[in-house]
Parts: C-alpha cells; structure tokens; sequence
C-alpha cells in the first residue's frame, strides 16, 4: 500500500463516526450539538461517499424527548432512509447486507485475521454464527413474568460485545459507521486492513427516551460489501406470543407489551376488522402502567396493525393477522 493510501486509511479510522479502534469519546445529544455531517466520514473512500451520501443532511434527529414531535403515528426508521444501498438481502435478526455469506458471526470471540479463531460465549450471548439482538431496555429485569419472552432478545443498557469476520473480495479496510452517532458508542470494529474484528463492542449511551439506528459495516471502495445491524434503545418490548397477533376469527387474542422507560404504553389501531372491545367500535387505549395486557377482538378477517408508543419516543409495530391465516411473508427493509 503507498504511503498516500496509509494516510488515508489512517485518517479514515480515525474520522469515521463510533468507528474502530482507538474511536474518541462520543458526541453529545442532538439538543447539544448538530447531527453529524458529512464531512465527518472519509471522502477518500468511494464506498462511504456513496453510502452516507445524505447522512446529516436531512436534519434526522434522535428519537429523544428534546426532540420527538409527539407524533404518535410517525415511524422511525433509524437512519435507514438517508442511506443509499444497493440490492440487499436479510440475514436475520434484522440485518442485512449484500451478500450474507461474507458475514460470520460470532461472540465476545478472539484471534487474528487469517489466524486461529476460538469463540467465548458468555450468558448473554446469541449463539456463535447468529447475529446479535441489540436490544437495549433500561429495565430489562423488571419485564413481567406474564407476558412470556419478548419477541426480541434483550439485556440492559449494557456494553454487548461479538465478533465478526469478513470473507469477501472487495478492498479493505472495512469502515464502521453508526446513523445515529449520538445513541451509541461503537468500539473495537475492524483495524487497519484487518477483515477479523474480534470483540465489537457497542455501548448504548441514551437512558431518558428511546432509540434506534443502524451499524453499517461496509468495505473501501465502490461498490462494496455492505453489512447493516439494527440497534434499538429502551423501545417496547412487545412479547412473543403477540408478534405477530393472530385473532381468531370473530374471537380474541392477547396483547401483551412492556415499556423500558416505565412509561405508559398507548395502543392504536391501524387496519380493519379489529378492535378493543367486542364492538370493534375502540380504536385506542392506553395502559394503566408499563405493561400492556389486553384483549384485542377480531371480526370475520381481521387484518393490519397495531402502533404502540410513549411519550419518550418509543414506536413499535405489531402485525394482525387471522388466526388460521398462513404466515405472513418477510417483511422489506424499512424505507425501501
């Protein structure tokens, strides 16, 4: 590699946005400081120009109570629609890249590119080749023991560490960047031209209101190799049996949903043939506390959505179908 390209490598790493290693203290929340721009990315690497083209210049903010609209029925997207991407296809939990089979996952693993590589699990760990859940929630240990599990793995605000490797044919290095900046701190990623990150570490860094954003692992140069991990902080946890809520038709399901901020969680209708009481006629309620548990009532084909949300920015989704229907399909990226 020429001197030349060693600089702007350099320089890459170290300007990247919650990139590698060695990446400095995080920037404060949106009501201190401007989103970040684009100037802030390497312009020597055509893939970053490409792909965070837009970032920063659609005046996105975080999902915070500074500076949430208050907009119940305004889905957030996490950042996802300021990227320009190419075809991608979904690995799971989420994520989705240009080609999965590049990606190999594992867990708080070590070892060196092209070396010997051993996996650590540790009691919150997904298992090895499984992408990571980051799934924040700020009292993760008091969701309630009725509800069953969430429909997401979750832990607390916590520091979550994996591995991840890289077995592609584009240049390197392989560039780190996170939409939403301010939320998270994203260390450890690939060094140098390294294509082994052994312990990634990301770190939720917001505890007032509720967030999501992206990881976007992408190599040097145009068109690359592109790999996006969601992250959510302190959203609600809505709970397995209920995602997705299938309603018999003409009977009821439950709905269960827990709050990570304690808040109370407003419920409302998006879609036909169901509703809150047996009338069909009640189109919202809101909870009493931070958990959720209510019936939802169907009619003859029940069919749509359910918006949940606080008021600290927390928005989520649960899909209504007929009880007997045939699973719904893969849902398509956000934005696209």
């Amino acid at each position: 590699m020429s001197q030349g390209r060693s600089i702007a490598v350099s320089l890459a790493l170290l300007l990247a946005a919650g990139c590698a290693s060695g990446s400095t203290t995080p920037a404060p929340a949106p009501a201190q400081q401007r989103p970040q721009s684009v100037a802030q990315y390497p312009a020597e690497s055509s893939a970053a120009r490409h792909i965070l083209a837009n970032v920063g210049r659609s005046g996105a903010t975080s999902r915070s109570p500074q500076s949430w609209d208050g907009r119940d029925d305004a889905d957030d997207d996490g950042g996802w629609g300021e990227l320009t991407l190419p075809a991608i296809q979904s690995c799971g939990n989420g994520t989705y890249a240009t080609d999965c089979t590049i990606w190999v996952w594992g867990t708080n693993g070590t070892g060196s590119s092209g070396g010997t590589r051993s996996v650590v699990r540790s009691a919150q760990s997904v298992n090895a080749g499984t992408p990571p859940a980051l799934n924040f929630c700020r009292d993760a240990a008091l969701l309630p023991s009725d509800l069953g599990a969430p429909a997401s793995p979750m832990t607390g605000l916590a520091t979550s560490s994996f591995s991840l490797s890289y077995s592609g044919t584009k240049a390197t290095p392989i560039m780190s960047f996170a939409t939403r900046w301010w939320n998270v701190k994203l260390e450890r990623s690939f060094s140098g031209t390294s294509t082994f990150a052994p312990a990634v570490a990301v770190t939720p860094l917001l505890a007032g209101g509720a967030a999501r954003g992206w990881l976007v692992f992408f190599t040097w140069s145009w068109p690359s190799d592109i790999l996006l991990v969601p992250y959510a902080i302190n959203e609600i946890q809505v709970a397995a049996a209920s995602s997705p809520l299938a309603i018999p038709a003409g009977g009821s399901a439950p709905l269960g949903a827990f709050d990570c901020l304690g808040r109370k969680i407003t419920a409302r209708k998006r879609g036909s043939a169901f509703g809150f009481n047996a009338a069909l006629t009640a189109a919202s309620l809101t909870s009493a506390g931070s958990e959720l548990n209510v019936p939802v009532f169907g009619g003859a084909n029940p069919a749509g959505s359910i918006g949940l949300s606080d008021d600290r920015g927390a928005r989520t989704s649960v899909p209504v179908v007929v009880a007997s229907a045939s699973p719904a399909p893969s849902p398509t990226p956000p934005g696209r």
